[in-house]
């Protein structure tokens, strides 16, 4: 079924003979239905512009034009057809003529008025049936076309603004991008100046013991250094490796409680001497274990001193109750101190050091440990810093 056609359907009909207006009016506008459609009657080119124009200027456009192709003694139908397409495109003409010469040829009139779509044509003399047809069949077209370009106006604004808050998206991302990396970079400053920090204290840490012992300065750097070797050599990770380098720079940091003259007494120590520096882990431990290290410094510190067999202090804890961390930090303490000078004693030398370890090797020092360290002794010649 066919929709039906509003009677707000305008239609302009222009020819410069009152019957075939006439015909126009009893066709479109029959008194048996005066509102089917919305007729416009005009006798001359000029008259019918000026009412095209207005219908434009208020938002009421002609659905179907019909133009008189000729109509003396004003301008014809085609320079009609030209100002009425230039003023709505989307407007369906129909060129009417009862002429036939090769100036108004159906090409030559549609090179003039393009599109082609919305121009057609009917010979005089022609039927009211004919009208009705046209007038029915182009309003119900051009009504169709309405719709679509509604749809597609409503698409394009959607698309637009859809584009619009996918811009706006796009540049919030590209900001909460340069934001966090502005953050990284902020946090990974942060982080430098902590590590920077911290790495000052430890060095701090390390020069108040070794001012109170400046016999042993440089001994915990040596182990520090030593330790971090053997780490490597044993594949720690590296956050296990970098724990053991900071332990070992501030392993003896207990010793601050251990008066001067003993540290510095040349000589065997007495029992209670011995007892007093025996406490050093205990007391280094208390003095990190409030310190929030990457790394459990402070149980390293604690631990540096026990021996895989139970024999060592404070604890004397055996075997891997003992952290890796710590196992390495003794293998490296005991050779370091054995291979430096003493003021109780001259030094022993590197290789009674190696002779300790490797006759210890399972008993008191962790096997992998000692097998580290020989290693990078005596195959890549590990030298302690001067």
């Amino acid at each position: 079924m066919a929709k039906p056609i509003p009677n707000s359907i305008r239609i302009l009909v222009v020819d410069d003979e009152p019957a075939i207006l006439s015909l126009y009016q009893e066709t479109l506008q029959p008194k048996s239905n005066p509102n089917h459609f919305n007729l416009t009657l005009c006798s001359q080119a000029e008259e019918a512009l000026d009412a095209f124009r207005t219908a434009v200027e208020e938002g009421k456009p002609f659905a179907v034009t019909f133009l008189d192709l000729r109509m003396p003694p004003g301008p014809d139908g085609i320079w009609l057809a030209e100002r009425i397409r230039a003023l709505d495109p989307y407007t369906e003409i129909v060129m009417v003529t009862g002429y036939s010469d090769t100036s108004t040829t159906p090409d030559k009139i549609a090179s003039r008025v393009p599109p082609t779509d919305k121009l057609l044509y009917l010979q005089k003399p022609f039927h009211n049936l004919e009208i009705q047809h046209f007038a029915a069949s182009l309003s119900t077209k051009w009504l169709g076309e309405i719709e679509l370009r509604k749809i597609r106006n409503d698409l394009e604004s959607r698309i637009e603004q859809r584009t619009i808050e996918l811009i706006k998206l796009n540049d919030q991302l590209k900001q909460d991008i340069v934001r966090r990396k502005s953050a990284e970079a902020e946090v990974q400053s942060t982080l430098a100046k902590l590590r920077s920090a911290m790495g000052g204290i430890v060095q701090a840490m390390a020069m108040t013991v070794e001012r109170r012992d400046p016999y042993t300065a440089g001994h915990q750097r040596r182990v520090s250094d030593l330790a971090r070797g053997v780490a490597v050599e044993m594949a720690l990770s590296s956050h296990q490796i970098d724990g053991i380098r900071i332990a070992g720079l501030i392993h003896d940091l207990g010793k601050i409680c251990v008066p001067a003259e003993i540290l510095s007494k040349p000589g065997q120590l007495s029992e209670i001497e011995h007892t007093l520096i025996k406490d050093h882990p205990q007391v280094g431990y208390e003095i990190l274990k409030e310190v929030e290290f990457p790394w459990p410094v402070a149980q390293i510190v604690l631990q540096h001193h026990e021996r895989i067999d139970g024999s060592g202090y404070p604890a004397g804890l055996c075997g891997e109750d003992i952290l890796v961390e710590a196992r390495t930090l003794a293998v490296a303490d005991v050779v370091e101190a054995m291979a430096s000078h003493r003021p109780y004693r001259p030094t022993l030398g590197r290789d009674m050091a190696l002779k300790e370890i490797s006759q210890n090797r399972g008993v008191l020092y962790d096997p992998d440990v000692v097998d580290a360290c020989m290693k990078l002794l005596l195959e890549k010649d590990f030298q302690f810093r001067q």
